[in-house]
């Protein structure tokens, strides 16, 4: 009797809660399911079902099984507010914000083109952290502000300061060749 009343946790997790079951320390939800995440449960509850649930858990290698929780948490709330797209209404937006991007990229190159200039500093597409750690191709002096990358306002900086460069050394070369050709007329 006494070893019985040990196994069971004093605060059921949000799942033992809602199934309305003791919970024991065995409880496969309740490391990721705490009393304090009772939304995320109930969401996950009506979108996935709780055995598919701790099917998925349990066939998880437990190193991964936080970040599938977490993951399927947010999904489900996702599906919750939007049950028609869930969360592929937010990817698509995204997809949409990264092609405006891309667009925008490409029609500032387009105009650095036309001055003249050859963006030496344009950043490589996307990394993730891990890649970014300790990379030395990231441009150092950026990395505290925007992870490696140039902003807009300091590609525009940039290509401002090129270009007053570049017309400084026309300036100075088209002087060269004016002083040439009047010592050549002497």
């Amino acid at each position: 009797m006494l070893f019985h009343q040990m196994d069971k946790i004093s605060t059921p997790c949000a799942a033992c809660k809602q199934l309305r079951r003791k919970c024991t320390k065995d409880c496969v939800f309740a490391p990721y399911f705490p009393t304090t995440k009772q939304e995320n449960y109930e969401a996950v509850h009506k979108v996935f079902g709780a055995s598919h649930v701790a099917t998925l858990i349990n066939d998880l290698h437990p190193l991964k099984r936080e970040f599938a929780m977490n993951s399927l948490a947010w999904e489900a709330r996702v599906r919750v507010k939007d049950p028609v797209y869930g969360c592929t209404a937010i990817i698509d937006r995204l997809e949409s914000q990264l092609k405006d991007s891309e667009e925008q990229l490409a029609m500032v190159k387009n105009e650095l083109a036309s001055y003249g200039i050859v963006p030496t500093c344009v950043p490589s597409p996307p990394m993730m952290y891990q890649q970014m750690h300790n990379n030395p191709m990231t441009i150092s002096e950026y990395t505290p502000n925007n992870g490696g990358f140039l902003t807009g306002q300091q590609l525009h900086d940039e290509a401002q300061r090129f270009v007053s460069t570049q017309r400084a050394q026309m300036q100075q070369t088209q002087e060269t060749q004016t002083q040439h050709n009047e010592i050549d007329r002497d």
